[in-house]
């Protein structure tokens, strides 16, 4: 049995949205977040695009074009040429591990990348890539088994 969604008017991928950037689904909250920049189409959050955008402004009242003025510039990933492409710099950023070689490699090493798992988007591509840039072979490092017993340790 599914649970049901909020009765509040929006579809169940924008309340996810809203609840995926903390933002409660109050008419305010929305309109300050819009204006502040804690929605913003293709950015913040990651699934938040333009259907659901125009949805969240008609139902805060405000004309769908809305845009808030810029992103803060303190969340936009700079483009940093260390070899790694656009999507490998963006993850690493989302993730919080800074883009040098020993933290990523610690990231690597201790499971914090893994492909399919975490972070978002992290694919075979990407881990190989990084695996590449950061000089080990990914298939030196530990594999991590999906089905754990309760009594085993990873």
């Amino acid at each position: 049995m599914k649970p049901k969604p909020p009765s509040n008017g929006l579809s169940a991928r924008a309340n996810r949205c809203l609840s995926t950037a903390g933002v409660p689904a109050e008419k305010e909250a929305v309109l300050q977040a819009l204006k502040t920049g804690a929605l913003y189409p293709f950015f913040r959050p990651a699934l938040y695009g333009r259907k659901t955008h125009r949805e969240v402004c008609r139902w805060a009242g405000l004309d769908e074009s809305f845009v808030s003025p810029t992103i803060p510039k303190n969340t936009t990933p700079l483009a940093i040429d260390n070899g790694l492409s656009y999507r490998a710099n963006r993850l690493l950023f989302r993730a919080g591990i800074p883009a040098d070689t020993p933290a990523v490699l610690e990231a690597l090493h201790t499971g914090s990348l893994c492909p399919g798992k975490c972070p978002v988007n992290y694919g075979k591509q990407t881990h190989a890539e990084l695996c590449r840039w950061a000089g080990i072979d990914e298939h030196d490092l530990p594999r991590r088994r999906k089905n754990l017993n309760a009594t085993e340790k990873p």
